[in-house]
Formats: structure tokens, sequence, C-alpha cells
């Protein structure tokens, strides 16, 4: 069975104009008994109506108060006014106030400066209307104290409703403000989060991926190339001591949140190719450089964008490709387009472990999309028609002046 205060609740919450219309009722009973005669025993059935009838059409607009604060509040302005002059010709005896305060303060809680200064300075029309009424039966000897006590309590009334409702809309902006800021850190934690794992997959996972077809591939010739394997055990060295200082710096970065840190991490960009290529051929493939145009200045964002695709690209032709296959790559600069173009590609002839799914992440080529992009560059990888496989980047570069161009 549902309980009709339960339903009643739920409507109330649910529906603005319904919060509004209880706010109305609630303050119609207070106004005609302390502003108005209604209440007064020798004021007769007819006067009354009358009066809760002129009441009720002023109230009426407070109903949409929310949606439309600015020609509420000039409906119950007039509603005031025509109160104060039917007073003053004697048709009753009511200043309409309650309803002026409640449109008052929705005007400066949910408009800006300039129309809620203008809705204060305009009620002062209504309030010296009001304040002449109250005035209208004292004694002329206590006109000079009544004024200065009926002008305090009318003034001081509707500059406090109006600083209340400036408060409440400057606390909601305040909220406002805090969210985003909220909604701001949690964007940048999620992408510093995204960084981080980007870069743990390239240092970790194709560390030990190059580390892993080293020593496969040293296994093989262990009695009959002793050479060929000391080789791989160097290189096997030289990666696992690289992988682990980068791995020391992130997490020393991670722990202290150091600007400097982050500002001294090791570097690597494309003046770092020859080592990666010879790693990779340790491992089985054959690699190439190829460069065309005249190198431009690359960020060091970009620098590294660039080393890590051919890092990514190389070690997934070490994995899918195996040992045998021919792999480029080629730096194509367009200094006067601004535009690096880094391409890898291989030609899919190699030897392929049987377990080569278990060295991959599946998360490389997703993880190089995401810093690509980042940096405004555009990204391309995919099968090509002879069986191997192509990864494709356009990187910006620092543009040069035609005369840099043509030097």
């Amino acid at each position: 069975m549902t309980v009709p205060g339960t339903v009643l609740g739920r409507l109330y919450r649910a529906a603005p104009v319904v919060q509004d219309s209880v706010l109305a009722v609630a303050l119609l009973l207070p106004d005609l008994f302390l502003f108005s005669d209604f209440a007064l025993p020798l004021v007769g059935l007819a006067d009354r109506l009358l009066t809760v009838g002129y009441a009720v059409l002023g109230y009426a607009a407070l109903a949409v108060r929310r949606r439309a604060p600015l020609a509420v509040f000039a409906c119950v302005w007039a509603h005031a006014f025509g109160g104060e002059l039917l007073t003053a010709a004697g048709a009753f005896d009511y200043s309409p106030t309650l309803a002026l305060l409640a449109a008052l303060y929705t005007v400066a809680a949910l408009r800006s400066a300039r129309p809620a200064a203008f809705a204060l300075a305009s009620v002062a029309v209504p309030v010296a209307l009001s304040v002449r009424a109250a005035l209208a039966d004292v004694p002329e000897a206590e006109q000079l104290t009544s004024l200065i006590g009926v002008a305090c309590f009318y003034g001081l009334l509707n500059l406090e409703v109006w600083a209340v409702g400036r408060w409440v809309r400057a606390g909601r902006a305040a909220a406002v403000r805090d969210r985003l800021a909220v909604a701001r850190a949690e964007e940048a934690v999620l992408s510093e989060r995204a960084r981080t794992a980007r870069e743990l997959h390239d240092i970790v996972a194709n560390a030990v991926t190059v580390m892993v077809l080293q020593a496969g591939g040293a296994r093989h010739v262990l009695r009959t190339d002793p050479d060929r394997v000391e080789r791989a055990l160097d290189q096997i060295e030289s990666c696992g001591k690289t992988a682990v200082a980068e791995l020391r710096h992130m997490l020393l970065v991670l722990r202290t949140e150091d600007a400097r840190l982050a500002a001294e991490e090791p570097s690597f960009g494309l003046a770092d190719l020859d080592p990666l290529l010879n790693g990779v051929r340790q491992a089985g493939l054959t690699a190439h450089l190829r460069v065309t145009g005249a190198p431009a200045t690359l960020t060091r964002s970009v620098d590294l964008t660039a080393y890590r695709l051919v890092q990514e690209a190389l070690t997934n032709a070490a994995k899918h490709a195996g040992p045998g296959a021919v792999t480029v790559v080629r730096l194509d600069w367009h200094p006067a387009g601004g535009r690096l173009e880094v391409t890898v590609e291989d030609d899919g002839r190699g030897s392929p472990a049987a377990a080569r799914s278990e060295l991959s992440t599946g998360h490389g080529l997703l993880g190089l999309r995401e810093r690509v992009a980042v940096c405004g560059g555009t990204f391309e990888a995919g099968p090509v028609a002879d069986g191997g496989f192509r990864v494709t980047a356009g990187l910006p570069t620092e543009k040069l002046s035609p005369q840099e161009v043509g030097s």
C-alpha cells in the first residue's frame, strides 16, 4: 500500500512548479494576515474576498518563478504597486510584501549582477508606497519616528533577501567550479594513468620481447656458435640494464611527483635508433634505415614518440615476422610542410616462433595510436600485399622558412 505522504513528497521533489506553487500558498496566508486587514473582525466578507482574490492573482505568478525570474518579478512588482494604489484609493487595505520578496530573491539567485541590482532598485517604489500606507494612521507627532522605523524595516528586509539570493548564487557558482575542477582532475588522472601504461608497455614489453628472442636464438646455437651466444648475452644484459634504469626513474617520479625529476627523465629519440636496430639484428632480423629529406627540429615529446614507434614496430616484426625477415625503417622529412613520416615495414618472410602470441600484450599498436594522436599526428597500421606488415605515422616538426628550406 502506497503512503499518500510519500507520493506527495516525490511529486514535490520532482516538479519545480509544484515546489513553487507550495511556496506561493505558504507565503499567501502570512501575507494576508500580516500586511492586510483580512483578519480584522470589522471587515466584511466582500472586502475579504476582494483582498484574497487580488492576492491570489499576484501569487499565481510565483508558480513559474524559476522558469522566468524576470517576467515573474515584473508581474509581482506590478501586483504590489497596484495593491498599494488600490489601498490608497480605499478599495481595501493590503500591501503585498512576501510575494515581492520571493520574486526579488529569485532574480538575485538566478540572474547576473545587473538584473539583480535593477530589481533591488526597483522595489524602492512599492516599498515607498508601503511605508506611506503604514504611516496613514500614525499621529503627526510620531510621524518621523515611525517613518524611520518602517523605512528601516522594509528596506533592510528587502536588502537582506536580495543579499541571501546573491550569496546562494555565488555558492552555486562555486559548486559548479568545484565540480569542473574535480572533473578536470579526474580526466588528468586518467590521462596520466594511460600515459604511464604506455610507458610501462614500451619499457617492459619491448625489452622483455627482445631479451626472450635473443635467449631463444642463443639456445639454438649454444654449442655451435659460442661467439653469437656471447653477443646475445651482451645484448640481453644491455636491454635489461636499460629497462631497469627507465623503470627506476619512472617509479621515482611517480612516488615523489618532483617536476625536476620529470625534466631529467632519460629521453630517447631518433638519434638512438642505431642501438635499437642492432638489438633486433642480433635477434635475427635484417634491419635497414633509410632517410630522405633534410632533418628538422622535433620537440622532445615528438622525438620520443618517433623512437617508441620504431621500437614497437621492430619488436612486432621480431615477434610476428620472425628471424630472417627483412625490415626497413624509413624517415621521410618534409621540412617545408612541417612533417616527418616514419614508416616501418617488414616482408613477413621470416621464421616466427611457434609461441609468438605469448610475447604479445595486445596493447602495442593501440598505445602507438594514442601517442601519435597526443602529438597531433596521424597513424596507420596494417598488412601489405606481399604478406608483410607496415606501420606509418605522420608527426609534426617545426616548420622552416623558405630560405631555410632552400639552404
